[in-house]
């Protein structure tokens, strides 16, 4: 089995200051808070553990990332502090960072210097269209080893 810390996704590593808007209502409200990722199990899986607050709502996010039979995909399997739980897919594919769930996804970069996140998180509707739900960028504080 492939080690995650042998991976594209090691990218993520470290703590993360998280901004970002989200596109509700006639008012866009403001997302931020701290994302960070550490390797965990002896580099086989990163744990995610995100602290935000959403416009006045504080969240919280457990995620545990494990490839997905390629160095290019993973699969992630998240639990949060309103009692929802599911899974997730992504990839990192050169610095295209993608993810992809049930009526929800993202589509994002990664700059070179592993730096900064930049993208989109979209929601699908009942008609199965896709609208944009939250513009959001990381800025990396620090590495974790």
């Amino acid at each position: 089995m492939n080690k995650i810390e042998d991976s594209n996704f090691k990218r993520l590593v470290g703590i993360w200051k998280t901004t970002g808007e989200i596109k509700s209502g006639p008012e866009n409200q403001k997302l931020m808070g701290i994302d960070s990722y550490e390797l965990i199990l002896d580099g086989y899986f990163i744990l995610h553990k995100a602290d935000v607050k959403m416009g006045n709502d504080k969240s919280e996010t457990f995620e545990i990332i494990g490839l997905d039979n390629s160095l290019d995909k993973a699969k992630m399997q998240y639990f949060n502090s309103i009692g929802e739980d599911g899974m997730m897919w992504s990839s990192i594919i050169n610095n295209d960072f993608k993810i992809e769930g049930d009526g929800l996804k993202f589509t994002g970069t990664i700059n070179e210097e592993n730096l900064i996140i930049s993208g989109k998180w979209y929601i699908q509707t009942e008609n199965k269209e896709w609208i944009e739900f939250i513009d959001l960028n990381l800025e990396k504080q620090n590495s974790i080893v």
